[in-house]
């Protein structure tokens, strides 16, 4: 199919302009046309079907690598966001054990000071008992010293007091046995007065009577003095007894008391913080999905809807011009070969051949006129030798063993200039 500068299909009005090929004119020569011109037409129906079931596919092809690449954007997107999130997530963690640390050395700091300061108190205290203890000790051991020296003193006093009545029994004893020797001379010098009375009865009598008294008060002084004695003793243990009284009432030494141990400190919890993430905590990144081959699918929908109408029509005009029966001479512009709609492009054809550009998908682009052709008759496309490294699948072998190109399946259209 022939296309114009601006790469579309050439309208009939169009074909009529453009210059007759040789084998063009050979057909005519030939007085075949009459014979082919309805295979023709069968030929561009069948390609203006394929062209629209192409061009459909394409479309469905397209739209098809669009979704896909979306979607790729949107995985790698989604995917760059969870690393992200995930990154976001171990920093908020990692934020939130130290907060919960501090918080936990701060209420440690907090409750370790309390202690201590609840220690220093209790040290207080137990010193305040201990110099109290101490000081009723001391206080118990003064009262004890005061209350023996005490029963001391009053024993003295007892003791004192017993041989004071002691003498002065004895010292009554003797006043007494003095009165009575002093009356017994008044009453032996009165009875030498007295002539009634013999001396000797009444001094016999008077000897009875002194010894008798001098006994008594014999007997006076040894009671006394088993008094004295019975005294003493008495003294004695009134004063053991006030002395063991005052021991019992006496405190006993109080030593220290224990001291109060010292606060222990708070124990805090070991943290652990998580690890660094790693390549593999992230996942692996999105895989783009297969692409449909806009081409593949336009030249599979031409050839699947036109090639069976192509390939007849072919067949007839070649019948028709007896070129054997394989397809016409692809030298010039464009045919079928290998079932394939190609445009002749093998370098071995062109001469006087002229760099352009190059297309969007990398394809260089070149003028050129085809060998036997007037050089004035020029064309614009790709070179076959060219697209065997860049696009191989538009590289078709033609029937006469050169190389022909599927414009189809290339972002390159094949025009006149």
């Amino acid at each position: 199919m022939m296309m114009n500068d601006f790469g579309v299909p050439m309208s009939d009005a169009e074909m009529t302009m453009q210059p007759i090929k040789p084998h063009e004119e050979m057909m005519a020569a030939s007085g075949v046309q009459s014979n082919w011109i309805g295979a023709a037409i069968g030929i561009g129906a069948s390609i203006f079907g394929g062209m629209k079931a192409s061009s459909s596919a394409k479309k469905q092809a397209r739209q098809q690598n669009e979704a896909a690449q979306r979607q790729f954007e949107y995985n790698t997107d989604l995917w760059e966001m969870s690393k992200d999130k995930l990154s976001a997530d171990r920093d908020y963690l990692i934020d939130s054990i130290e907060i919960k640390k501090r918080n936990e050395q701060q209420l440690a700091a907090y409750t370790d000071k309390v202690a201590n300061s609840r220690h220093q108190h209790n040290l207080q205290i137990w010193d305040y008992q201990n110099k109290s203890l101490q000081a009723q000790y001391d206080k118990s051991e003064e009262v004890y010293a005061g209350r023996i020296n005490q029963n001391e003193q009053s024993a003295q006093a007892a003791r004192e007091g017993a041989a004071t009545k002691f003498e002065q029994l004895q010292r009554q004893v003797a006043y007494d046995n003095q009165d009575q020797e002093l009356q017994h001379i008044l009453e032996m010098n009165a009875v030498k007065n007295n002539d009634g009375l013999s001396r000797a009865d009444y001094g016999q009598s008077k000897r009875a009577l002194r010894g008798y008294s001098h006994a008594r008060l014999q007997q006076t002084v040894l009671s006394g003095s088993k008094d004295f004695v019975l005294d003493l003793k008495e003294i004695a243990l009134d004063k053991s007894a006030a002395n063991l009284s005052a021991f019992a009432q006496k405190m006993l030494k109080p030593g220290l008391l224990p001291k109060p141990p010292a606060p222990l400190p708070t124990p805090t919890a070991e943290w652990q913080m998580p690890r660094a993430l790693e390549e593999y905590d992230f996942g692996p990144p999105p895989v783009m999905g297969a692409q449909a081959s806009v081409s593949a699918a336009g030249s599979s929908a031409f050839w699947g809807t036109a090639g069976s109408g192509i390939a007849s029509g072919a067949a007839s005009i070649a019948g028709g011009l007896n070129l054997g029966g394989g397809g016409f001479d692809p030298t010039y512009g464009t045919g079928i070969a290998n079932n394939t709609y190609a445009s002749a492009s093998d370098v071995e054809l062109k001469e006087n051949i002229n760099y352009i550009a190059q297309s969007p998908d990398g394809h260089s682009i070149y003028e050129w006129n085809y060998k036997g052709e007037p050089k004035s008759r020029r064309y614009k496309g790709v070179i076959a030798q060219d697209l065997l490294e860049t696009a191989p699948d538009a590289v078709v072998e033609m029937e006469n063993g050169y190389l022909g190109v599927n414009y189809e399946a290339i972002d390159v259209n094949f025009t006149t200039v």
